[in-house]
């Protein structure tokens, strides 16, 4: 599954996610959103110390714990899950983004957010492959089971 394609597409992405986190911290200032596309796209730092949606706030290392579980079960388990280039593509982009925001809770002890679409709750790169990874993943059950369907009649 780690071929060459997919080794440097989770290296790409884990740099992009790092490196706008240090930027986002380094030129954003709290509570100074800067408009990018006035009320519609804004760079808004925020310090992240829960989930997805403000949930599990402080659970610090609940959350490494369960960022350490899928990352262990998507490697074990990589033969398993990822069988088709969709599936590898989601994977891999499952592992940017769960790898991306474990970085952040262990070495800074939040998660860097600064993406503001102000219809969404502010966000980051590694938030965007979790949910790209999750997309690809679920396109590639539902086109399995459609041809497996398709197959058997």
């Amino acid at each position: 599954m780690f071929n060459k394609k997919y080794s440097l597409l989770i290296i790409t992405g884990l740099a992009i996610d790092q490196l706008s986190k240090t930027a986002a911290q380094k030129y954003l200032a709290f509570y100074r959103p800067v408009k990018v596309i006035t009320g519609m796209f804004h760079l808004h730092l925020v310090h992240n110390y829960g989930a997805a949606y403000g949930i599990l706030q402080n659970k610090r290392l609940f959350l490494i714990s369960i960022s350490l579980a899928v990352l262990l079960i998507c490697i074990i388990f990589r033969n398993k899950i990822a069988n088709s280039t969709l599936s590898k593509t989601g994977l891999s982009f499952l592992l940017i983004g769960t790898t991306g925001n474990l970085i952040d809770r262990i070495l800074r002890g939040y998660v860097i957010d600064f993406i503001d679409i102000r219809i969404f709750p502010v966000f980051n790169f590694a938030d965007m492959s979790i949910d790209i990874g999750i997309l690809c993943l679920a396109l590639d059950i539902f086109l399995y089971n459609e041809n497996d369907k398709a197959k058997d009649k």
